[in-house]
């Protein structure tokens, strides 16, 4: 009975455009659920998911959500990928005092009371990633992305670093989420003519293959211009022949390929109860992580209500598969550890940076900036 667990909202996408990065998502929090309950739940109650797919569209995130908190009676989501179903989702929740635990990286600039963000903000990713590529390839970018909320405010964020250096942005474009040959087409041609040292990429969903094979089959030189783009996760590049992977960049704080033991123990678990297909990804470890950060403030707090469990979040640590975690109660957004990677050979992701410490979130980026300087221990405090 519903009495006699801690009932929590499950929603991502099983169908649509980001079924293929939500499914990891999905199965990352099911785990986690899974691991708890094991260990006998939480105050001898166990986690009870409702899961429903949202098949990647905005208003169904928001009809659902009312459900998860009008029928279902839950306080508590898990869920949401892209920045606009997120927003659809979050006015529900707000409006019936429930709690949406978000585990995707996003373009910053947004606290609600109602919401903790678990994925990186744009100071724990895209000032590592902007530092990285100029430094090794050039100051002169291309930027190209999905046509919704966060591209265009990612690629503004990268936009806003590069020109802070004294990089130039040689040319911006937007194509659909359904993305078409000819979308992909332009976007070739684009890059032709502008000429970057590298490529800004905020494409999402199931176009994001058949750009890369494009940008291959294009002649293009991935070793000394890379499409550099947070939005493709492991999930992505699995799907591409190592050929066309190798040599792109990315960041994030969790890769699969880290040899960190609970990083290890992450993937083998995930592995062993999805089957060897699933893959790891960031945001995956995000979702898995928030579970384990929800139940230990359950477990402080005896209450699923939004005021004892944000009261408690700020009073508990995970040791995260990427490193110990904690949520950061001025911002409901979490302490991180940014990372850069490069495709190999083999397309596996390779660490090209790794932080010396865990980042404080600054999503409204008020104290960050390449000139501040990645190893500052004001930024890197906590």
């Amino acid at each position: 009975m519903a009495s006699e667990s801690w009932r929590v909202g499950v929603l991502f996408s099983e169908t649509g455009v980001t079924r293929a990065i939500e499914r990891t998502q999905q199965a990352a929090t099911l785990l986690a659920i899974h691991e708890i309950n094991s260990a006998g739940g939480v105050l001898g109650r166990k986690i009870e998911p409702v899961i429903y797919d949202p098949q990647s569209t905005p208003s169904l995130y928001q009809r659902l959500a009312l459900r998860l908190c009008d029928e279902d009676r839950v306080h508590v989501v898990f869920g949401c990928h892209m920045s606009s179903t997120r927003k659809a989702a979050l006015p529900t929740i707000e409006a019936r005092g429930a709690l949406l635990f978000y585990p995707t990286l996003y373009e910053g600039f947004e606290y609600s009371r109602h919401c903790v963000y678990t994925g990186a903000a744009p100071n724990q990713n895209s000032v590592q990633l902007v530092d990285y590529l100029s430094a090794n390839y050039g100051k002169r970018v291309f930027l190209v992305g999905s046509n919704y909320i966060y591209p265009h405010e990612s690629n503004r964020i990268i936009a806003e670093l590069f020109l802070q250096i004294g990089g130039e942005v040689l040319d911006e474009l937007y194509v659909p989420l359904e993305l078409e040959d000819h979308h992909i087409h332009r976007i070739i041609e684009r890059i032709r003519l502008a000429q970057p040292d590298v490529i800004y990429s905020t494409v999402v969903g199931e176009g994001i293959i058949p750009f890369f094979h494009a940008f291959k089959e294009a002649g293009f030189d991935s070793r000394t211009l890379p499409i550099a783009s947070q939005s493709t996760s492991e999930a992505d590049f699995s799907l591409m022949p190592p050929e066309v992977a190798a040599g792109h960049v990315t960041a994030a704080p969790f890769f699969s390929t880290l040899e960190l033991p609970a990083a290890k123990q992450f993937v083998a678990k995930l592995k062993a109860e999805f089957g060897d297909e699933m893959m790891a990804t960031a945001p995956a470890e995000a979702a898995y992580f928030q579970v384990h950060l929800y139940a230990a403030a359950l477990e402080k707090s005896g209450s699923d209500r939004l005021p004892d469990i944000l009261r408690a979040l700020g009073e508990v640590e995970f040791h995260a598969p990427q490193g110990p975690v904690k949520v950061d109660p001025s911002t409901n957004h979490t302490f991180l550890w940014p990372r850069v990677a490069k495709l190999n050979e083999r397309g596996a992701f390779e660490v090209v940076f790794e932080p010396k410490a865990r980042v404080a979130p600054d999503p409204f980026m008020t104290k960050h900036g390449l000139e501040l300087g990645l190893s500052d221990p004001q930024l890197s405090s906590g």
